[in-house]
């Protein structure tokens, strides 16, 4: 069974043209992808954005030995249930998650501008030292009941 993988989001751009990007956010709920369930099934999960690698975070596992909060009743006991909430930020001193720096890949490099097409990838790399896959969920799934939710903080030039 293959653990590796990828999904990507093309993101909206709703900046000005003359805005200067000072943070780009993304938070979401992710875990690993076992085959049924194991919650010792670690994911070196990378991110990147148009191309760029911003880094990586190591999901520790595939949940389910309890049911998610938000988890329909119709969904199979024996799948994953839930995942952790993560925020990943850019910055101008790196890339964050839930605060921990990742990367010194930094907000400056990436040059978003109004006319940037914006496209963030969730990626579990069969080069990477634990490929366990990609769980993301949204409303209605898992313990927090949020779609995927972007933030740009921007000031006008």
């Amino acid at each position: 069974m293959r653990s590796d993988g990828y999904l990507e989001y093309r993101l909206p751009n709703y900046l000005e043209s003359g805005s200067k990007v000072k943070e780009f956010q993304i938070s979401f709920e992710i875990a690993s992808e076992a085959p049924g369930v194991c919650e010792n099934w670690p994911s070196d999960i990378h991110f990147s954005l148009n191309g760029s690698l911003l880094g990586y975070w190591t999901s520790p596992g595939d949940f389910g030995a309890e049911r998610g909060l938000y988890t329909p009743d119709w969904w199979f006991p024996n799948w994953n249930q839930y995942g952790l909430l993560k925020l990943l930020t850019v910055n101008k001193e790196g890339v964050y998650i839930d605060g921990r720096k990742i990367s010194d890949m930094n907000i400056t490099t990436l040059n978003i501008d109004s006319e940037t097409t914006m496209i963030f990838r969730f990626a579990a790399p069969e080069t990477a030292k634990n490929i366990g896959g990609i769980t993301l969920y949204g409303k209605g799934f898992g313990n927090y009941n949020q779609d995927i939710q972007v933030r740009i903080i921007y000031e006008e030039l």
